[in-house]
């Protein structure tokens, strides 16, 4: 973590020499939420597709039933309307096929979400651990510096007693 990104209460001290034990469990855990938002754009692309699928076949199911509804007072011969009964047929019987999958693929989905509003809190509950402890080193140096400050007046100070007596 760079000075520029480090948390406020660090951003006086050198946090340089501050190493996160956790990191490797963090990057893991980072790696894991951009994999499930992968999956989750790839459902969603999915959705997307079959949606677009079932508005193709409604429209294809929608203008032949316009057509048979054209023809029918032309009276057609009863086998030309008996099979473009069947293929209206046939298209319902594949948009229900594609609704199910859509319904399946939209709980897919969901589930995807889940999962990573999870990771994300995961990530997180990491971030503030990760601050928290950078809060920790950097009181650590305040602490190791101002006893060092000390020691140095001190050792001035008697330093200095000694030439003031002579005087």
């Amino acid at each position: 973590m760079t000075a520029s990104r480090a948390p406020a209460a660090a951003r006086d001290v050198d946090v340089r020499g501050f190493a996160y034990p956790l990191e490797p469990i963090r990057q893991r855990e980072q790696w894991r939420l951009d994999r499930l938002m992968a999956e989750l754009a790839r459902a969603q692309q999915a959705i997307l597709e079959t949606e677009a699928e079932m508005t193709r076949l409604q429209h294809a199911h929608d203008q032949q039933a316009t057509a048979m509804a054209q023809a029918l007072p032309l009276r057609l011969d009863a086998s030309a309307h008996r099979r473009a009964l069947g293929y209206l047929a046939h298209l319902r019987g594949q948009w229900q096929q594609l609704d199910v999958r859509h319904e399946a693929q939209c709980v897919e989905r969901d589930r995807l979400r889940q999962q990573c509003v999870a990771q994300q809190v995961r990530l997180d509950g990491l971030a503030r651990h990760k601050e928290d402890a950078l809060t920790a080193y950097a009181d650590e140096i305040r602490h190791r510096d101002r006893n060092e400050q000390d020691r140095d007046w001190l050792a001035r100070s008697s330093f200095a007693r000694p030439m003031l007596e002579a005087e």
